[in-house]
């Protein structure tokens, strides 16, 4: 039987039937990207990039156009960044995925891929993407007799979310054939009938590398005809709002007032049918179309604002204030919330969020993040169930609250997160740590004998544990320095419980993120001193 479950896979990052556009909406431009897909011969370019602003719907037409060649067999793979997911570290994963998905429809590249990791077991779990690209992917296609005939796409979705420009710079520069090395293979040596359809940002970094090739086919959002995207946002308001009292003259003023945005769509359709400050729809109406942003460009931010100004409330204090403030009390636990959830490696629950806030180093901090997440459904997944993940539904609502002239009184400070979320790590860990955290029955027995230890270990360790054994070097190396901080890393490591953190990692199957961490911390204090001496 060939095994390639010991192959680096990303979970999660794969379609998403939700995204997809409505019925009836984008058919131009889904129509000519599968007219691409469906071209044959060999100056068809291998690559389309289809760029846009936030909130125009990339990644609506990119799932779309996923889910139908998956209907019909001809998806290969559908690989997904996402902001809120760095701690995936997605970019290092992005062809070992793309592999083992392709392998499901070929049992010639599984056999070949299996055969590649068998002779150099290091590939199964390097970061290296050049060597993936090449020993995982080129290879092991050329293997295969089954990599020519129908069309098979690759959907690569949010590449602007993948991290800085170092982080995917090898990754543009293969889907660009500009690697320096003359011995990577190129897109181009990959088979006529694969096709990479990327979605991004129009980046600098993207554009650059992009621009001018010859094999990658540029369609950009801005490009699609004002009055079909009003068209198409028309469709999709009067779907939102269908069984309000409102004719098609509102809906008419929606669509052109949204400019083009799908996601301005979106949040509009939502505050018109689900504000809960006593407004009737129309009323709620009235508020978005009357509000005119002075640059277009931040017409989204705009909708935000909107949005926030009226869940949190204004402060009724016998001094009369024109306008009135925003409840201080509020808006500090907004902020503080926001930027736990902002600041997280990975998007945490309701409950692991609450348990890692009563460990913030301020005791003012120690409240129910329900509190402020129960009236951001239009904003943010996951608030109505205590074990769904928290995160922002849209990317630009992060880029929102982190840029200050945007936001005003919302603004995140992500800085002051870090610091928060490193004490809470340290001290969730401090008093969740214990010898034989999970009843080991004998150090000789390897834990996969261990009959029942995964349900123990789901027990023992909670999500908040397990993401603070995890992360708590990540938070602490991008927090400003922090002399009780400094003291709170020093409890860890002269303490028997640095031996209790590296049982968990061991039994979370992460303790190779121990090795950077060991060698971090000694530097980072040694720094700290440094930087005390000098004060």
């Amino acid at each position: 039987m060939l095994e390639l479950g010991g192959i680096t896979y990303a979970e999660g990052a794969g379609l998403d039937t939700r995204k997809q556009c409505l019925q009836g909406t984008r058919t131009e431009i889904l129509s000519e990207i599968t007219e691409w897909v469906n071209s044959t011969g060999d100056n068809v370019p291998r690559v389309l990039w289809l760029s846009g602003p936030a909130g125009k719907g990339k990644s609506a037409i990119a799932h779309t156009i996923a889910k139908w060649f998956n209907n019909v067999g001809g998806l290969g793979s559908c690989y997904c960044f996402d902001r809120q997911r760095k701690a995936d570290r997605r970019h290092e994963k992005i062809f070992s995925t793309i592999a083992r998905d392709l392998t499901d429809r070929d049992p010639e590249m599984k056999r070949a891929l299996a055969d590649a990791v068998q002779a150099s077991s290091s590939l199964k779990k390097t970061a290296d993407i050049i060597q993936q690209w090449q020993n995982l992917l080129i290879e092991p296609l050329g293997k295969s007799s089954g990599s020519t005939g129908e069309p098979i796409v690759v959907v690569i979705d949010a590449l602007d979310e993948s991290g800085g420009v170092e982080t995917r710079r090898d990754l543009l520069r293969i889907l660009a054939g500009k690697h320096q090395d003359p011995d990577v293979p190129k897109i181009t040596d990959l088979p006529n009938n694969l096709r990479f359809i990327v979605t991004s940002r129009p980046l600098g970094d993207i554009n650059d590398k992009f621009h001018g090739v010859q094999h990658i086919r540029q369609m950009s959002m801005d490009d699609i005809p004002p009055a079909i995207a009003e068209r198409d946002i028309h469709a999709y308001v009067f779907k939102e709002l269908e069984g309000l009292d409102f004719h098609d003259r509102e809906f008419a003023v929606l669509a052109e007032k949204a400019d083009g945005l799908f996601e301005w769509a979106r949040l509009a359709c939502g505050y018109i049918k689900e504000s809960d400050m006593g407004l009737s729809p129309i009323e709620c109406y009235n508020a978005v179309v009357s509000r005119d942003p002075a640059e277009r460009s931040k017409l989204l931010h705009d909708m935000y604002l909107l949005i926030l100004t009226n869940i949190m409330p204004r402060d009724t204090s016998t001094r009369v204030q024109h306008p009135p403030k925003l409840s201080s009390t509020k808006l500090a636990r907004f902020r503080s919330v926001m930027g736990q959830i902002l600041g997280t490696a990975e998007p945490l629950p309701l409950t692991s969020l609450n348990a890692m806030r009563r460990h913030f180093p301020m005791g003012e901090d120690n409240f129910d993040v329900e509190l402020v997440v129960k009236s951001m459904g239009s904003l943010l997944s996951g608030t109505t169930s205590p074990d769904s993940p928290i995160r922002p539904l849209h990317a630009s609502f992060h880029d929102f609250l982190t840029d200050k002239p945007s936001s005003g009184e919302f603004f995140i400070d992500l800085s002051k997160a870090q610091c928060d979320l490193a004490f809470a790590s340290l001290r969730v860990m401090e008093r969740g740590l214990r010898f034989n955290i999970c009843n080991l029955r004998s150090s000789y027995l390897p834990n996969s004998e261990d009959r029942g230890l995964q349900e123990r270990v789901q027990k023992c360790i909670p999500p908040h544990l397990s993401y603070s054994s995890r992360f708590w070097t990540l938070h602490v190396r991008t927090t400003v320095f922090d002399k009780e901080l400094a003291k709170e890393v020093k409890l860890l490591f002269d303490h028997e419980r640095l031996f209790f953190w590296l049982e968990a990692l061991a039994l979370i199957n992460a303790l190779g993120g121990a090795v950077t961490a060991l060698s971090f911390i000694p530097q980072w204090l040694k720094v700290s001193t440094l930087l005390l001496s000098f004060r």
